[in-house]
C-alpha cells in the first residue's frame, strides 16, 4: 500500500473523487497541484472534514495556490457529516466518493448534503435512488435516500443519505444485464400542477416505442422552498434488468428562459423526453451491464472489496462487471487503484467500446 499518491494537474472528476475515496478509507496522503475550483474544491473540503477535521483550513488554503500540496485526510469517520457544496454536481460527487469509506467502517452514518442536487449533465435525486442505491447495495450497503429540499442549478437544496453497511462488503458479479423488466418515466417537479415534465415524459415514451420498450410515466412532487424559481424540473428514465439497471436524466427550461420555436426548440419538453429516451435507446442497443459512468462509480468499491479492506476474514474476493463503454476516468482510476492498493484491477476494452472489468487480490 503506497502512503502517497501523486494526481499530477487538472485530474478528471472520476479519478479525483476515487483517490479521495480511496485515501479515507486507507488513511494515504494525496498530493494535488492547485488551484482547484468549483465542485474539485468543494469535494476536497469535504473530504477534510470526514477525515481529520483540522485539516479544512489547511486544505482550503492549498487548493487556492498555484502548486504542489500534500493533504493528508486521515481515515474517515463514523458519524452525522454535514457538507456544504455549493457547486453543480457536487452532491452526487461527495455520495459516491464518501459512502464507501464510511462503509468500512462497519457502523451507521449520514452523509447531509447541501447543495444543488439537480443540474444538468449530473444526476439527479431520481437517479441516485433508483439507480445507483440499488447497485450499492449488492455490495451491502443499504443506503436510504431522502431529498428534503429540491435545489436545481445554483440553488441551495438539501439531500440526506443515511449509510447502513453490512459487516464487509460483497463483491459483484454482472457479466450480463439480462432480460429488461421495465422502464418508468419519472417526471419530477417543483409544482405540482406543471404539465411540462407529463408532456415530455409522453415524448420519452413515444421515442422508447421505438426501441420496442413500453415505459411506464408518472409525476412526482419534489419538495421546494419558498420563493424557488417557478417551472423548474426534471426527468429520469430508469431501465430496470433482471441483473442491472441504468437511468437517464435532463432538466426542463425554467419559465424565465421559456422555449422559443415550439415542440422543436431544444428548450422544448419535448426535446428534453427526446433526449432522455435517445440515452436510454444506446444503451437498450449496445452490450455491456453497466453504462459507462455508473462504471467509473462502481469501480471504487470494488477496489476496496477486493482489496480486504473492512471487517473481512479468508482471502478477498473478485469483483467482475462488463460497461457498456470504457471511459478514460475507467481506465485512469484502474491504474490509480494499482498505485495505491495490493490489487489487480484490469479493464479489458478500448476507450469508447463495450469492455470488461476486473479486480482482483495480488496473485
Amino acid at each position: 500500500m503506497r502512503h502517497l499518491v501523486e494526481l499530477g494537474e487538472a485530474p478528471s472528476p472520476a479519478v479525483l473523487d476515487g483517490a479521495l475515496s480511496l485515501a479515507l478509507a486507507t488513511g494515504a496522503t494525496v498530493r494535488l497541484v492547485g488551484p482547484l475550483a468549483g465542485a474539485d474544491a468543494s469535494l476536497v473540503l469535504a473530504a477534510a472534514r470526514i477525515g481529520d477535521g483540522d485539516k479544512v483550513d489547511e486544505a482550503r488554503a492549498g487548493i487556492a495556490r498555484a502548486a504542489p500540496i500534500e493533504l493528508a485526510f486521515g481515515h474517515a469517520r463514523a458519524g452525522v457529516h454535514t457538507l456544504d457544496l455549493p457547486d453543480d454536481g457536487a452532491v452526487p460527487r461527495a455520495l459516491w466518493s464518501f459512502s464507501w469509506p464510511l462503509a468500512l467502517l462497519g457502523r451507521p452514518s449520514e452523509l447531509r448534503l447541501a447543495g444543488p442536487n439537480h443540474a444538468e449533465g449530473v444526476a439527479t435525486f431520481h437517479d441516485l435512488r433508483l439507480a445507483w442505491a440499488p447497485l450499492a447495495a449488492r455490495f451491502g450497503l443499504k443506503v436510504s435516500l431522502e431529498l428534503l429540499r429540491a435545489g436545481f442549478a445554483a440553488e441551495m437544496g438539501e439531500l440526506s443519505a443515511s449509510l447502513d453497511p453490512a459487516p464487509a462488503l460483497t463483491p459483484l458479479h454482472v457479466v450480463h444485464r439480462g432480460i429488461l423488466r421495465q422502464v418508468a418515466l419519472v417526471a419530477a417537479t417543483a409544482e405540482g400542477r406543471d404539465e411540462e415534465p407529463l408532456r415530455a415524459a409522453q415524448a420519452a415514451a413515444r421515442k422508447l416505442r421505438a426501441h420496442g420498450v413500453n415505459a411506464e410515466s408518472e409525476r412526482v412532487p419534489l419538495p421546494h422552498s419558498q420563493g424557488a424559481r417557478a417551472g423548474r424540473w426534471a426527468l429520469t428514465a430508469v431501465a430496470e434488468f433482471e441483473n442491472s439497471v441504468v437511468s437517464a436524466s435532463a432538466l426542463g427550461t425554467p419559465r424565465e428562459r421559456p422555449a422559443l420555436l415550439g415542440p422543436e426548440s431544444p428548450q422544448a419538453p419535448e426535446a428534453v423526453g427526446e433526449k432522455v429516451a435517445e440515452r436510454i435507446g444506446r444503451f437498450l442497443s449496445g452490450g455491456g451491464a453497466i453504462d459507462g459512468r455508473m462504471a467509473e462509480r462502481l469501480l471504487v468499491p470494488s477496489i476496496l472489496c477486493a482489496s480486504g479492506l473492512g471487517a473481512r476474514a479468508g482471502t478477498p474476493p473478485t469483483c467482475h462487471f462488463t460497461t457498456s463503454v470504457v471511459t478514460d476516468g475507467l481506465v485512469s482510476l484502474a491504474t490509480l487503484a494499482r498505485r495505491m492498493l495490493p490489487v489487480r484491477a484490469v479493464v479489458d476494452g478500448a476507450v469508447g467500446e463495450e469492455g470488461v472489468v476486473v479486480v482482483a487480490p495480488p496473485a
